[in-house]
């Protein structure tokens, strides 16, 4: 699905290599390797501070599906969560598969091969790391299900699962699952919360770019 995605997008100039840019459809990309998100992990990891990541990665997903929804007019949550998510396995993140997925509630679906994790196969951790793929899909689904989300992982290759396990869900969608604990003792979301709700009020008042500065100023602080 990401080729063919690819494919139509290059075709149809909504995707261009051009002059030293990559673009898409107006919004300036790049191409990151892996080993560097892999190492941004390990280096979070070693801090005790991988909610950073998360946060970092939330906002990043956040801004870049919702530029995505309006650029493209994607105007129903099934048409945000394929685009999103074939994008992001053209993006390299890994193929994925839905399990589920329940508009305004939920999204779940794995990653069989994970390249990032490739690079900390040396790191001995009894939970779940990829918090990189986990603050994207938590920032990302907020457009899927219209409202703010997280993401958490509950299975991972590291730990010696088959694959990684996502989840995307509303809080009263992980609280049913008992979940939501997990995800604030993880994210320190008590702290990072206040963060995630300015700067999505502040995107639908086109005024995200005026706190992101200051938002991100703070997360490093917690």
């Amino acid at each position: 699905m990401a080729l063919g995605l690819l494919a139509k997008l290059i075709m149809t100039r909504q995707l261009r290599f051009e002059d030293g840019q990559i673009e898409l459809k107006g919004i300036r990309m790049t191409l990151v390797p892996a080993f560097f998100v892999g190492e941004l992990t390990r280096y979070f990891y070693d801090q005790k501070r991988l909610y950073r990541l998360y946060l970092l990665s939330w906002l990043m997903g956040f801004k870049l599906v919702g530029m995505i929804k309006e650029q493209f007019n994607l105007d129903t949550p099934s048409k945000v969560y394929n685009f999103g998510m074939d994008l992001a396995e053209a993006e390299g993140i890994g193929l994925y598969k839905t399990y589920d997925y329940m508009p305004g509630r939920y999204t779940h679906f794995v990653i069989a091969d994970n390249p990032f994790l490739k690079y900390l196969k040396d790191v001995n951790t009894d939970e779940p790391i990829d918090y990189f793929i986990s603050g994207g899909m938590g920032g990302g689904g907020c457009f899927v299900h219209q409202q703010l989300t997280q993401n958490i992982e509950t299975k991972c290759i590291l730990r010696g699962d088959a694959h990684c396990d996502f989840l995307t869900g509303t809080e009263d969608e992980l609280k049913k699952r008992g979940l939501w604990d997990e995800v604030r003792r993880r994210y320190i979301l008590d702290k990072i919360y206040p963060l995630q709700k300015r700067f999505y009020d502040a995107f639908f008042e086109k005024k995200e770019d005026e706190v992101l500065e200051e938002i991100i100023e703070e997360a490093l602080k917690i």
